[in-house]
């Protein structure tokens, strides 16, 4: 039987760098919907026992920050002041896509009008979770830099015609 070990195959730097920023955004994106889920009720109660729906709510909202980053990933991780205002806008677009996407996985219909919502109000209560959110990003596009920076060098080509 082979494994990974003994066809000694390993992830490049680049693609390491893309898994954790998907893991990045997935982690925070668990934790904002763990913050919310606690504040509907009124009151943040960190210390009580959570429900299957929490639970739900929470792997939501793991899942709809990836989706987001899988949405917005194309206008992230470019060189450059034109490559810091695509991200500027990209975070943007990750933010809104991924709260569309966790709000309808935890309430399909209702949830994709409500996670918007809720997520503003969350980044407006607490403007500390912005700015992580907006550092997670922000390292996220660090990391999808990388990992471009990788992609163009496969396709690279010498002035000479031999490819590096």
């Amino acid at each position: 039987m082979f494994t990974r070990a003994n066809l000694n195959i390993s992830r490049s730097d680049g693609e390491r760098s893309l898994f954790l920023a998907f893991l990045g955004v997935a982690l925070f994106g668990a934790g904002l919907s763990f913050t919310i889920v606690n504040k509907l009720g009124g009151e943040a109660e960190f210390l009580r026992k959570l429900t299957m729906y929490d639970y739900w709510v929470i792997l939501a909202g793991a899942l709809g920050a990836a989706g987001g980053l899988f949405i917005g990933k194309d206008r992230l991780g470019h060189d450059g002041w034109d490559g810091a205002g695509r991200a500027a806008l990209g975070m943007v677009v990750v933010t809104f896509a991924a709260t569309v996407c966790a709000g309808t996985l935890a309430l399909p219909g209702y949830g994709t009008m409500f996670g918007p919502f809720a997520t503003v109000l969350a980044f407006w209560e607490t403007p500390i979770l912005l700015a992580f959110w907006v550092i997670v990003l922000t390292a996220c596009h660090l990391l999808i830099l990388t990992w471009r920076r990788e992609r163009h060098t496969l396709f690279a080509i010498h002035d000479d015609g031999i490819p590096i």
